[in-house]
């Protein structure tokens, strides 16, 4: 363990000065030798500068699943999926690395309304959104501008009505991006880190334990109290475990 932290310390300190880009590289070139302790260490001081990126949490999933570090490997996978979710090689990853998990939870049926919803709001990213929000919020502009500009009449009522519908598909993109934060703000997803925990009738050890939940889970926070977290399983169950054993997917609250 001294030598790990040693290890750690001294990249660490390399790592000072140097920009993301830098880092990232470094990490790259790390990755590819194979010595994926390295890598993880570039990678994780990008993070120092706030940086988010889904190719930054892509490199780190592969490089924890290289360790076999599951928990790890899904969490970052998991937050590279909430800035690129239709990248089709994270996704096969994701899948690989949950498919090295001991729990199998189904996930509840939901209704083809709620269905439906939820396939637009994630159709994309937010990020991929927020490209729609520009590209429409701009287009919406110019056929403002032909609008005023064009003489004829015909012109005019297309231009117009062109502006109409782009500014329409501004705002319902606006607003699938901000529904798309309320939902990940209120399921709060999370990964398990411990490598088995009770998972617990009431937020104390002297309640009944209803079944063990295993390193790699993905669960959702309900609430907190104290030491404990009320977590909701992908089948709807609740229950509370210990707030150290999860690590949270959101950015917010890191």
């Amino acid at each position: 363990m001294k030598k790990i932290s040693f290890f750690t310390l001294f990249i660490s300190l390399i790592c000072l000065g140097q920009d993301p880009e830098d880092l990232f590289r470094e990490g790259n070139i790390a990755y590819n030798k194979g010595d994926y302790d390295r890598a993880i260490v570039y990678y994780d001081s990008i993070s120092s500068f706030a940086v988010h990126s889904p190719e930054l949490y892509f490199n780190l999933g592969n490089a924890y699943y290289k360790k076999n570090a599951i928990a790890s490997s899904i969490l970052n996978y998991e937050k590279a999926l909430l800035l690129d979710a239709d990248n089709e090689q994270l996704i096969n990853n994701l899948t690989y690395a949950q498919n090295m998990t001991l729990d199998r939870f189904t996930s509840l049926p939901e209704s083809e309304l709620k269905k439906a919803t939820t396939d637009l709001l994630f159709l994309t990213s937010v990020r991929g959104w927020t490209i729609v929000l520009v590209a429409v919020f701009w287009l919406a502009a110019l056929l403002f501008f032909l609008f005023v500009r064009s003489n004829g009449s015909i012109r005019k009522r297309l231009f117009f009505s062109g502006f109409v519908v782009s500014l329409l598909l501004t705002v319902l993109a606006l607003v699938v991006i901000l529904q798309q934060k309320k939902s990940l703000r209120n399921t709060n997803p999370a990964i398990v880190f411990a490598q088995s925990e009770s998972f617990r009738s009431e937020p104390n050890l002297r309640s009944e334990v209803l079944l063990t939940i295993h390193e790699g889970a993905k669960v959702f926070v309900v609430e907190r109290v104290e030491d404990w977290i009320k977590i909701r399983l992908q089948n709807g169950s609740i229950g509370w475990i210990p707030s150290t054993s999860v690590q949270s997917i959101s950015f917010s609250e890191e």
